[in-house]
């Protein structure tokens, strides 16, 4: 009897075991998801504010973007598809241009849609001098390349390596990306889902992170503009 409870218990672990190892590699990500992007998760829906000011850009690119970029890339390094996106070159120049496009597009229409349903206000405080320009597009930057880094490679690549397929694993990180722009309302979390899977598909099938890092900064800075 002791040696069927034996058996039938090693059947159990062996069964579950790997389900577990997935799951212990699925908590570095799900950590990290919090521990960067829970403002954007808590933040409420409604009317949006947003007050430029150079102190406060500069501290949140030195003290959160930066560092967690940082984090990100050291969480990569053991990459070898992420090392090769990482490689600049001129095409990253071409696709920057026809994914800023793209963002554009999506962008305009939804606005064009969301003002015949729920108009939302939405006002952003630009800066007034050429140091507010530049520490807005620093600012820019920094986030457009913390967002591309986590949502179109790191968690990917996670959700792939215990074997998740591509499409539900670019799903998956274009769900969370679009979580965090909640505070937009339901149009800009429409918004940042489509971006999200226009960009999965460029960074993946045209073989270019710059470029669409470099899109999704001049998209932001454009919103000021």
């Amino acid at each position: 009897m002791r040696g069927l409870l034996y058996k039938f218990w090693s059947s159990i672990l062996y069964l579950v075991k790997p389900f577990s190892q997935k799951m212990r590699s699925l908590l570095e990500p799900l950590i990290l998801y919090l521990v960067l992007f829970l403002p954007g998760l808590m933040t409420s829906a409604g009317e949006i504010n947003v007050s430029f000011s150079s102190a406060q850009h500069l501290f949140r690119f030195f003290t959160y973007n930066l560092p967690a970029l940082a984090l990100v890339w050291f969480l990569l390094r053991n990459e070898k598809a992420a090392r090769a996106l990482a490689r600049p070159s001129l095409h990253d120049l071409l696709i920057c241009g026809l994914s800023l496009a793209a963002l554009i597009a999506i962008a305009s229409l939804l606005s064009a849609l969301s003002s015949l349903f729920t108009p939302q206000s939405m006002t952003l405080e630009t800066p007034d001098d050429a140091v507010g320009w530049f520490v807005l597009c620093l600012s820019c930057l920094g986030t457009g390349y913390l967002e591309e880094s986590w949502f179109r490679l790191y968690l990917p690549l996670k959700l792939w390596n215990v074997g998740i397929v591509s499409g539900t694993a670019i799903a998956l990180s274009t769900l969370l990306f679009a979580l965090c722009h909640r505070y937009e309302g339901l149009w800009g979390v429409l918004n940042a889902a489509l971006a999200g899977v226009v960009l999965s598909l460029i960074v993946w099938k045209k073989k270019s992170f710059h470029g669409i890092a470099l899109a999704h900064a001049l998209y932001n800075t454009l919103s000021f503009v």
